[in-house]
């Protein structure tokens, strides 16, 4: 039986192909020119055996057999300064269309086995689009760490051909690439060296977590066919790239032109964008064409301010304009379709759309306005929001008093902010504990449920002073580092600097006076994090679980009440916290506090914190 490199050779080159191979490690590189595949593979493999190399790749696109002279079917590994490799001028023409879809990850570090297994799902996903499109079979690999497409080609080695192979290339990205994994853009060039099949991917150490793992094929059509010529280039010019075609749908005057980006957060349709042709693409999360698929639908808007919108899918008229049909969708003097089928009304206020949540309630009645400001001026607003809560909260006064602490801080000007770390085992009561004290917080200032961290930087309308809850989330390292700048920054917004998938620089904020509540299993995440806030525990006790047994089994047996959804008092609470006004607030005995150590500067901050916050009160 072949050897798995020595079968990869027959499917890669045709017989008699001169082909260049090379070892890449740390040490530097060797390299060898073969058109006998059976030394090929036996040399390929004894190198590989060895582990002095990171990898071992080939040239898929036929080289020119002159070059065989200089390393004949042998690798040198002590290559001198002018013996060269093969470069595109070698190529004599294209035979492989090739497509990498690479995890995204740590660089220098092979692919854990999820980030492996989801670039190979990916790409599965983009043979069976192809396919659709009327594309034939590709072969399928497993590079190591992600995986491989090669559709057949025949193409001249011009200038055309690799416009050509890095239109459909950059297609490919804009349609599939994503936080997870993408589709290598950089891989044109007709001298691209790619995995050798049945050879070892050695990127950083071999450990459990992310292992050294052998290429292979995965599948091979049972008659490889050439993909034909027109195929590739309506692909490659799925999107249109001159903004002078389109001129005759301008979005509206030179002087006041539509921001595309805008109009789509007004009426709520979800996109990933990046720049395009020197304007920028939106790929929609949902095809608003068509409820037969939720993909293919996208937008541009070109740097003057042309807007052209279709959807590749044949069934819905496979890349032809629709941008004055999606307007109409949405805008007019009736409903709208929206993208879940519902109507929209478009005389109604869109302020929110893709914003903070707001009051179904908002308008306060008399009785529960005069209640609030009657507690602010004569009675004790601290213990009524502690009363509150325990209506529908068991026990966890501590908890309680911290979260309030909390909330209060955010109205004094001269705090430097509580948030707030609430520990216990899953099961206990955190969340719960939480909703409970969300309940008193006006609903224009919530922010709760999971979400991903960048998520948190594009949330339109939110507000200073919003309260962030995040509920038994595991903290990745960037949400830990977030976490660290905000609390540190808490007086002003927090800008946030990263780089999008096309290396552009983003700014990012969240405004400034947000309070975090963070609820977590014992034991996990950063103590660099966790001693930035006040940290309580969740009563977990025997008497604890038998009082919330009692109370729901109580409850169960109770006839409905008249509102289900937030008590009166919890809306009394809410109106409470409107009614605050931010105040400086002076502590005349603060010389006077004494600290068993100093040692913890962040202390004496969250102690005076909590003096302010309750003064406020």
């Amino acid at each position: 039986m072949n050897h798995p490199t020595r079968s990869a050779c027959s499917v890669l080159f045709e017989p008699g192909q001169t082909v260049e191979v090379r070892l890449i490690g740390k040490r530097g590189t060797a390299s060898g020119y073969y058109n006998n595949f059976d030394r090929l593979s036996a040399d390929a493999v004894s190198f590989d055996n060895r582990g002095e190399y990171a990898g071992a790749y080939v040239t898929l696109n036929p080289v020119n057999p002159d070059l065989l002279a200089r390393r004949a079917n042998r690798i040198e590994t002590r290559l001198g300064r002018d013996e060269k490799s093969a470069g595109d001028s070698d190529i004599l023409s294209r035979r492989w269309l090739p497509i990498d879809i690479d995890p995204v990850r740590p660089s220098g570090v092979s692919s854990s086995d999820s980030e492996h297994d989801s670039a190979i799902e990916k790409a599965a996903r983009i043979s069976a689009y192809l396919t659709d499109l009327g594309w034939p079979e590709p072969v399928m690999a497993d590079s190591g760490n992600g995986a491989h497409l090669l559709y057949l080609v025949d193409l001249p080695n011009d200038e055309q051909s690799r416009d050509l192979i890095r239109g459909i290339l950059e297609t490919l990205d804009i349609l599939f690439s994503d936080e997870f994994s993408t589709v290598d853009t950089s891989v044109y060039n007709a001298a691209r060296i790619w995995k050798l099949y049945g050879t070892t991917s050695r990127k950083g150490d071999n450990i459990a977590a992310r292992p050294h793992r052998k290429a292979a094929v995965i599948s091979v059509p049972d008659e490889q066919e050439i993909l034909p010529f027109g195929l590739l280039t309506s692909f490659a010019g799925m999107f249109p790239k001159e903004a002078d075609v389109i001129q005759s749908v301008k979005s509206r005057s030179k002087k006041n032109p539509l921001d595309l980006a805008s109009w789509l957060d007004q009426y709520s349709l979800g996109y990933r964008q990046k720049p395009y042709a020197g304007g920028t693409l939106f790929v929609f999360d949902q095809c608003p064409f068509s409820s037969e698929h939720t993909d293919g639908a996208y937008a541009i808007q070109f740097s003057n301010g042309a807007i052209f919108a279709g959807c590749h899918h044949s069934s819905c008229k496979g890349g032809t304009q629709r941008w004055p049909e999606l307007r109409s969708m949405f805008e007019g003097h009736a409903s709208s379709r929206c993208l879940n089928g519902e109507k929209k009304n478009n005389n109604k206020s869109d302020s929110s759309a893709g914003s903070m949540p707001q009051d179904d309630f908002h308008e306060v009645s008399d009785e529960i306005s005069k209640t609030a400001s009657a507690i602010l001026r004569s009675g004790d607003p601290l213990a009524y929001m502690l009363e509150t809560f325990a209506l529908d909260h068991i026990g966890d006064p501590v908890v309680a008093e911290c979260l309030v602490m909390s909330l209060a801080s955010r109205k004094v000007v001269n705090a430097r902010g509580l948030h707030v770390s609430v520990t216990g085992e899953s099961g206990k009561g955190k969340s719960h504990a939480f909703e409970t004290m969300m309940n008193q917080v006006p609903p224009e200032f919530r922010l709760e449920g999971r979400m991903s961290e960048k998520a948190l930087f594009y949330i339109k309308g939110m507000q200073p002073g919003s309260v962030i809850a995040l509920d038994d989330v595991a903290l990745s390292d960037q949400m830990q580092e977030i976490l660290k700048g905000v609390t540190t920054s808490f007086r002003r917004p927090f800008t946030y600097r990263t780089v999008s998938k096309d290396r552009v620089g983003e700014t990012c904020i969240i405004p400034e006076r947000c309070v975090w509540w963070i609820a977590k299993v014992d034991g996990t995440g950063d103590d660099q994090v966790w001693n930035r806030m006040l940290t309580c525990w969740i009563d977990d006790s025997e008497e604890q679980d038998a009082a919330v047994l009692e109370r729901t089994l109580s409850e169960a047996e109770g006839l409905r009440p008249e509102r289900i959804d937030i008590r009166d008092e919890a809306r009394v609470c809410q109106e409470i916290w409107r009614q605050i006004s931010p105040a400086w607030v002076v502590v005349p005995f603060a010389k006077r506090i004494r600290f068993s150590s100093a040692l913890n500067r962040r202390n004496p901050d969250m102690v005076l914190d909590l003096v302010k916050a309750h003064a406020t009160l």
